[in-house]
């Protein structure tokens, strides 16, 4: 096996950090050091016991050895790294209540509030500056390590770190695309269920016929969301922002899998329940002819014209519903207590493969296995079409000691490719001003934002500025003047 050393900046976490610790131990290419690291030093070392105890109580699962240490001083935790994972939360949650209510005052409701929108920006302002850091940091101490985040807003953190150190080998990661992968080879084994008659009313799209057809099977119309196909087997051309993402093209097998997937969408739609029967994904598949690969919330806040009004609350007709901040405190309560309850060895750790890819792109980027995968890193003429240098999200392949982003081709539909081109300006402008301590800068940022758009130029200025006085004690002086 391959010896490697991994710096995990924001160690303490009560999500990632669980499920990496699943995927390196049930692997068998790579063993180390992992080293913890957070501002948090007891959420790290309640990670390094439960980390123990994941080793202690799978040993039947467990192919590779790792020694996991804590080490609060950030330098010594990078120090020789190969690898460097950040997933910070920044600040707290309840610093996130303001990101994602305050802007209610205005009507703007947001289902995530991380990535774009009112929400987006200020939590911004509270991470931008930890990036930066992190870039210095990582430059001071090992230059020459991959890096890879998860820290949302993803791009501009991703932006950040370049802002920092031009050199750094740092990329974005994120999940939403698998979820479509899975959709999608969810949908194809329904198809491939159905007799040729049944695959003939299938292409029509005519849903009695097919369910008649499913019942000749013994199977249910709900089997697609539980697909055997392997998600790996479905090979989609992934265009745009984080959180944006579109798919435009998937084949398996080489053969294009796109036209069951547009006769499966009036298909779902039929099938939902009136409440629930205007998926945003499935939306701008009618519309524009591409598959929206992010979760409907995250979708919705990049096109809140078509799908967050002002001043509606409730967005159930959607398909999703708004995660409040009472939500997550309430989840990250009861992660905590699972998490002691483990480290004390009242409850079980389990350990399974999480379905996320960053493990497999390490071992690829060790040298031992190409893969390909989607991947946040800067524009270099692989999103033709979108603004260069700034990150976007893309196909790209993984091999050792380097990552060659695909060419995934200009978004062909005018108004999806300039949302998506106004997004990406957005993200790379408030970055560059956040750097250059412009607050004006900021501000016209903030006021391009589609969700911000829609008030009246007083209170886009007001929102912003409120947005700041709700977050002043944790922002640099320049931003409170």
């Amino acid at each position: 096996m391959k010896q490697v050393t991994i710096a995990y900046i924001g160690g303490g976490s009560k999500n990632w950090a669980q499920k990496y610790f699943s995927d390196l131990l049930i692997q068998d290419k790579l063993e180390g050091i992992i080293r913890l690291y957070d501002i948090d030093n007891d959420a790290a070392l309640l990670n390094q016991k439960c980390f123990s105890r994941m080793v202690s109580q799978n040993r039947d699962k467990v192919k590779s050895k790792w020694s996991c240490e804590v080490e609060p001083n950030i330098e010594k935790a990078l120090t020789g790294a190969d690898i460097v994972l950040i997933s910070i939360l920044p600040y707290s949650l309840h610093n996130m209540h303001w990101d994602v209510h305050y802007p209610e005052r205005y009507g703007i409701y947001q289902p995530v509030g991380d990535t774009v929108g009112p929400g987006g920006y200020s939590r911004a302002l509270r991470t931008l500056g930890y990036f930066f850091f992190f870039g210095e940091k990582i430059k001071e101490c090992c230059p020459l390590a991959w890096v890879i985040n998860y820290t949302n807003p993803l791009d501009m953190c991703v932006n950040a770190l370049y802002t920092s150190f031009p050199e750094i080998k740092a990329f974005g990661c994120c999940h939403e695309v698998y979820s479509s992968q899975k959709l999608i080879a969810g949908v194809l084994d329904l198809f491939n269920s159905l007799d040729e008659v049944g695959q003939k009313y299938f292409m029509e799209s005519n849903l009695k016929e097919v369910k008649r057809a499913l019942r000749r099977a013994n199977i249910k119309f709900t089997s697609f969301k539980h697909p055997n196909t392997d998600r790996h087997e479905i090979h989609p051309n992934v265009q745009g922002v984080n959180h944006f993402t579109l798919i435009n093209e998937a084949k398996y097998k080489d053969k294009d899998i796109m036209p069951i997937y547009k006769a499966f969408v009036p298909m779902f739609k039929e099938w939902r329940s009136p409440f629930l029967n205007n998926i945003v994904k499935f939306d701008i598949f009618e519309k524009y002819g591409v598959f929206g690969a992010a979760g409907d919330r995250h979708l919705s806040e990049f096109v809140p014209d078509s799908y967050l009004p002002i001043g509606k609350k409730h967005y159930g007709k959607s398909g999703f519903i708004l995660t409040t901040v009472r939500n997550r405190l309430l989840r990250d309560f009861l992660k905590r207590n699972q998490l002691k309850l483990q480290a004390s060895g009242f409850l079980k750790t389990r350990i399974k493969s999480s379905g996320e890819e960053g493990v497999l792109q390490l071992i690829a980027l060790s040298g031992l296995g190409d893969i390909v995968s989607n991947v946040n890193i800067p524009n270099l003429g692989q999103a033709p079409g979108l603004p260069y240098g700034t990150a976007v999200e893309t196909n790209a392949r993984f091999s050792e000691g380097k990552i060659e982003p695909i060419c995934a081709g200009e978004i062909q539909n005018d108004f999806l490719r300039n949302r998506e081109i106004l997004h990406a300006e957005n993200q790379r402008d408030y970055v560059k001003a956040f750097f250059e301590n412009d607050k004006e800068g900021l501000l016209k940022v903030f006021m391009r934002d589609p969700s911000v758009a829609r008030l009246t130029q007083d209170k886009q200025r007001a929102l912003f500025q409120e947005m700041i006085e709700c977050n002043k004690d944790v922002l640099a002086d320049w931003l409170k003047n």
